[in-house]
C-alpha cells in the first residue's frame, strides 16, 4: 500500500499505525533502527532519516517556499 505524507505528523501517524501492535523496541528492531532514535523520531527530537525513510517506503521530496520575510526584503531592494 502507498502512503502519502507532507508533513512530519502526517508521517509519524502513519508510522504509528504501521507499527501496530508491536512494541517500540520491536518495530525498531524491525526496520534495523535503535529504539532510542525511533523514539527521537516519535517525539520530534529528531528529524526522520533517509535510511528511515526508505525502510518505510518513502521518498523524500522537499519543496522551498519563499518566507513572508524574504518576499518583502525582496520587493523592497
Amino acid at each position: 500500500m502507498a502512503y502519502k505524507a507532507t508533513t512530519i505528523e502526517e508521517l509519524i501517524a502513519i508510522m504509528k499505525r504501521v507499527q501496530g501492535d508491536k512494541t517500540l523496541t520491536q518495530f525498531a528492531a524491525e526496520l534495523d533502527l535503535s529504539k532510542q532514535y525511533l523514539s527521537n523520531v516519535y517525539n520530534r527530537h529528531k528529524e526522520p532519516s533517509e535510511r528511515l525513510l526508505e525502510q518505510l517506503g518513502f521518498t523524500r521530496q522537499t519543496t522551498y517556499v519563499r518566507s513572508p520575510t524574504a518576499a518583502s526584503r525582496e520587493k523592497k531592494q
